[in-house]
């Protein structure tokens, strides 16, 4: 359709979200100045930890390459995480129309029969 507008997908949210959080903790950091945006990094890098292990590890002699590290590949890592959501949920969204009753209709206590508590023959 031409003038269908565009659905943004929710698999891009947390992605955006840790890309933003991160830049304005780095840049809140080094440029403003800010001491208290070093807890935010601190909880990135929890938030993050499969990916951060190796900014951990890298940090202690280059810190920017951690940092980078960190902004780019949690940034991915997010991404992956939200695609993966977004496929179990689509597995169970759509599983189309049931084929069979869930109470035959033989059945005792099924919609067309009373349930009189006495024994059928």
């Amino acid at each position: 359709m031409l003038g269908a507008p565009k659905r943004v997908r929710r698999v891009y949210l947390l992605p955006i979200i840790h890309l933003l959080v991160s830049l304005m903790s780095m840049i809140g950091m080094i440029a403003l100045k800010v001491s208290f945006l070093g807890v935010v990094w601190g909880f990135i890098m929890l938030a993050d930890l499969p990916i951060s292990l190796v900014a951990y590890l890298v940090a202690w002699k280059y810190s920017w390459l951690a940092a980078l590290w960190i902004i780019v590949v949690g940034t991915l890592w997010w991404y992956l995480l939200s695609r993966g959501v977004e496929f179990i949920f689509d597995m169970f969204k759509d599983r189309g129309t049931v084929v069979r009753p869930l109470i035959p209709r033989g059945d005792v206590d099924g919609p067309d029969r009373q349930n009189t508590g006495r024994p059928t023959r």
